[in-house]
């Protein structure tokens, strides 16, 4: 049976059944409506005929496809679909189903709902990165002049079926990258779920459907106090400042960036040391946590320009009056927004976090 969430005007379905949720739900609202099924290269190949096979209606739904890598995730992509779903006598009745990651979902919630101001859209995350974050919370959006989300919309789905079966066909890395958000929800909003999360050591035993679960929960009880990131929704960007700065630092940079999820768990280590230093966080739990996710991320030796990092920072979109502007915690559970650390302690902290990397991997 699926656990059903109900979020502010949609509902969410997770488990090892939503494929036959899926079918129920297209028959009630979308019967002999035009269907459109965004993928890109890998979902096409992997994940597509995981539902096409089992829904009959999606079998003579028009595939659209974009190339995968958030490096796709622009107005490109987007004036490329636009056009597309001009082509092919797309309407405001149409359906849009996103199926792939974060980047299919992001894109697709942003054509889906500035298409003749806005057409139907359903969420199908193929990653666990999507699946416990990007897929809820109706954040749609492209990378624009090399700034990470800076152009998008509100607009919540129609539905998010999420299926853990998807997880099966990720290699481990995308299983890390959206672990970190798992940790960022548990660190803003739940003790006793931090200290049963920091004991698991392989992803094998894992109950997908109940780790998922929680996260969702987590982030729809914020998002339905807070839809447009005024308040209390900014708390989901624990970890995301430093993160997001490094994310859009890495695109530029590197030959194989750094994903959402290994940028944020950077991120967090170096909002971990602001907290300590501001907020009174207790360094030994500041350094237990940081001890895991140096252990879940050991792997990562992120090369970074700090004075560049700090610039992109300021390009923040959470920043305000010219002021850096940062979650912090100042206990698990407890996180604060509106934080101003300036200049020079935001650049100890970027050095801080890539130094404890740096460390571990040269251990290794």
């Amino acid at each position: 049976m699926s656990t059903i969430i109900n979020a502010n005007h949609y509902q969410v379905f997770i488990g090892n059944d939503t494929f036959i949720q899926l079918d129920k739900f297209l028959a009630k609202h979308y019967s002999g409506r035009k269907i459109f099924v965004l993928v890109d290269e890998h979902t096409r190949a992997l994940c597509l005929p995981l539902i096409s096979e089992r829904i009959p209606v999606l079998q003579s739904a028009v595939v659209l496809e974009i190339k995968s890598g958030e490096e796709n995730k622009s107005l490109e992509t987007a004036q490329q679909l636009w056009s597309q779903l001009t082509a092919l006598d797309a309407g405001r009745r149409s359906l849009l189903i996103n199926l792939g990651g974060g980047v299919v979902g992001d894109v697709g919630g942003f054509v889906a709902s500035t298409f003749v101001r806005g057409i139907n859209f359903i969420n199908i995350p193929t990653t666990l990165l999507a699946m416990v974050d990007a897929s809820t919370g109706g954040k749609n959006g492209i990378n624009f002049s090399g700034l990470k989300n800076q152009v998008g919309t509100f607009t919540r789905p129609d539905a998010v079926f999420i299926s853990p079966s998807f997880l099966k066909t990720l290699p481990e890395n995308e299983l890390r990258s959206g672990f970190a958000e798992v940790i960022k929800h548990a660190l803003i909003a739940d003790k006793e779920k931090w200290e049963e999360i920091r004991q698991i050591e392989n992803f094998s035993d894992v109950n997908w459907v109940k780790l998922i679960s929680h996260s969702v929960m987590i982030k729809n009880k914020i998002v339905n106090a807070d839809f447009k990131d005024r308040t209390i929704r900014r708390t989901l960007n624990f970890g995301h400042t430093i993160g997001h700065a490094l994310e859009s630092y890495s695109l530029a940079h590197h030959v194989t960036p750094l994903k959402h999820g290994e940028a944020i768990a950077i991120g967090m280590i170096g909002e971990l040391f602001l907290s300590s230093k501001m907020k009174d966080f207790p360094v030994q739990e500041a350094n237990e946590i940081t001890s895991f996710i140096l252990k879940s991320f050991n792997y990562l030796s992120p090369e970074a320009d700090t004075a560049e990092i700090v610039k992109l920072i300021h390009s923040d979109k959470k920043n305000e009056m010219s002021r850096l502007n940062f979650v912090l915690l100042e206990g698990i559970g407890r996180p604060v927004i509106n934080q101003f650390p300036g200049e020079q302690m935001t650049a100890e902290a970027v050095e801080y976090a890539i130094h404890q990397f740096k460390a571990v991997v040269d251990h290794y």
